[in-house]
């Protein structure tokens, strides 16, 4: 494979810069985002709390669609930085240091793939494209699947290419951590590099001089080491959930979620055979010119040499074998590619070390001209505000009209770009400069603009608004009515409250008519739909006590039957009514 000359001190240091202002800015100042982020954050803190690390937790009932591994180590960052940065923060940063360690394993498997220059590249293109900003500012169990994912390729590499018996034990660590963090996928995506490597091994065995039972005892030596540490979580679980949780865990969100059969999980997608390929384009942006740049270059030199070298192949197959089992899935998102990410980032440095033509030349012209044009709309935004339409919410429109610390950020970095433009780019590589400005970019993205639309979408103020008029006496003897995950975690990380869900109509009619003994209201939520009348949907009769609009156009409802007293809520709020239902 290409490998290109190392890089100079200067580029490798301001890539260095470009890494750590991409992985950090914007990571604390912003809160839970709607769909993934609430119930995620929601369970990480009720396992620092509670310290069950076997089975976690979602408003008081068992959270088993994903195993525990990524809330326990948001768990541990709670404890630890949760002081100092609040809990959001804490928790998103855990997802920072992943991103970290993916890039630092990127650059290894890049380098040795290609060499020096290669990994740096690698991991510097990874930094910078837009998939793997939006996932590991993102409150996700994502970030640590593609940690574990790179991992356990990185160490496979060095067992089979380089003969590293020591490496076979932290490879199935790493498979293990795969699978304890998404579940069988983890495993399944890893599997991928692990034959196409074991395959190489076996063809070439005669040529590199495999001795065949040590070859095969690395081999044994990892999956006894996936099964071990795997074994450390599946048999506690069994035993303490019972055979119900594991059918939820095992067969609902495994087996019936890769065939389609679990629709109410959602994300369910049958055939769209481009799916991924359609997503890749935007989530390897602005590399993506580079990444089909490689493919040429391999297509050419398959066609015109006859022969791919074995780096090319295994690159090749793990990028394009991990997109077609993903494509098989009925269940499609375009964040199932983050694992394989890092693959299309070593593809994009070998396509620019492999002789970039002049398109792209011109092309990474307007990409610095774009940049530099956006960087300065958002550093100069509040001055032109008043030209904003009119359609922008209030929140928003107040956050973009002051200057700030992200302004002098911006502007820091908007300095700095054309600093290297017009001084030093004749001392750096041009690729440096393309990375320097898009990182920068990047980081003015990640800064007022995120704060601004945090305005809007921020749930924290009215949720502790609508929790905090419930009396404290009063917040256990409260039901939910088909509250959907995000409403549940947003009402336990915000206000603290486990409310248990209740959906038998006879139970939800005794509520209401004051016959029950355990609760005596109810919390619904539903849409906020401009220009409509918002009303609980239930078909009984009941009082209003509390209502709230919250982050996402969500409306909060806190309802008692209509007969029964008000005593301890507010008195504006008493008016009561019969609802149809939706």
């Amino acid at each position: 494979m290409t490998s290109c000359a190392k890089y100079s001190k200067s580029d490798t240091v301001l890539c260095l810069i470009v890494v750590i202002l991409i992985c950090f800015t914007g990571i604390v100042g912003h809160d839970l985002w709607t769909p993934d982020e609430p119930r995620v954050a929601a369970a990480s803190l009720a396992m620092s709390r509670t310290g069950d690390v076997v089975i976690p937790s979602l408003a008081g009932t068992p959270f088993v669609e994903k195993p525990p591994l990524y809330f326990a180590f948001s768990a541990l960052m709670i404890k630890v930085f949760g002081p100092l940065f609040g809990n959001v923060g804490a928790v998103r940063l855990g997802s920072a240091f992943l991103g970290l360690g993916v890039l630092l394993l990127t650059f290894l498997i890049g380098r040795h793939l290609g060499g020096q220059r290669v990994g740096v590249l690698s991991a510097v293109f990874l930094a910078c494209m837009e998939g793997f900003v939006e996932n590991f500012h993102w409150i996700r169990v994502d970030a640590a699947l593609a940690f574990f994912v790179a991992g356990s390729v990185y160490c496979l590499l060095k067992v089979f290419r380089e003969d590293r018996y020591a490496y076979a034990p932290w490879a199935g660590i790493c498979i293990a951590g795969s699978f304890l963090a998404k579940g069988l996928v983890g495993p399944v995506l890893t599997a991928i590099p692990w034959f196409i490597l074991f395959l190489e091994r076996i063809i070439l065995r005669k040529r590199e001089n495999v001795r065949l039972p040590r070859f095969f005892m690395q081999n044994i030596l990892i999956l006894l080491f996936v099964s071990a540490f795997c074994a450390l979580w599946i048999i506690p679980f069994y035993f303490k959930g019972g055979a119900s949780l594991w059918h939820e865990w095992f067969w609902v969100n495994h087996i019936e979620r890769f065939t389609g059969a679990a629709a109410a999980k959602g994300h369910v997608i049958l055939g769209n055979p481009f799916y991924y390929v359609e997503y890749l384009i935007s989530y390897a942006f602005p590399w993506t010119p580079l990444v089909f740049l490689w493919f040429v270059y391999v297509i050419r030199k398959a066609v015109g040499k006859r022969h791919v070298d074995p780096d090319t192949w295994f690159l090749l197959s793990w990028g394009v074998l991990t997109l077609i089992l993903l494509t098989n899935a009925a269940t499609k998102r375009a964040i199932y590619l983050l694992p394989v990410l890092p693959a299309y980032a070593i593809m994009a440095a070998l396509g620019i070390c492999s002789g970039t033509p002049k398109w792209f030349g011109i092309l990474g012209k307007f990409w610095v001209c774009l940049s530099l044009f956006l960087i300065s709309l958002f550093t100069f935004c509040p001055l032109f505000t008043r030209i904003f339409p009119s359609k922008i919410p209030s929140g928003v429109l107040t956050a973009l009209s002051r200057f700030g610390a992200y302004q002098v950020l911006s502007f820091t970095g908007l300095v700095a770009c054309l600093v290297l433009i017009f001084r030093y780019r004749k001392r750096l590589k041009p690729e440096t400069i393309l990375i320097f400005v898009t990182g920068v970019l990047y980081m003015t993205l990640l800064g007022m603009p995120v704060s601004a639309i945090d305005r809007e979408k921020s749930m924290e103020k009215d949720i502790k608004a609508f929790v905090s008029r419930i009396p404290e006496t009063d917040r256990g003897r409260v039901a939910g009515v088909d509250l959907n995950e995000t409403t549940l975690g947003c009402l336990y990380f915000y206000g603290g409250m486990d409310i248990p869900q209740v959906t038998d109509r006879e139970k939800i009619e005794d509520i209401l008519g004051g016959r029950d003994d355990r609760f005596d209201s109810l919390i619904l939520n539903t849409r906020h739909r401009k220009g409509k009348e918002d009303r609980p949907p239930i078909d009984l009769p009941c009082r209003i006590i509390e209502k709230t609009i919250t982050g996402g156009n969500r409306v909060l409802y806190l309802i008692e039957g209509d007969k029964k007293t008000t005593a301890g809520f507010r008195e504006d709020t008493d008016n009561t009514q019969h609802f149809s239902g939706q």
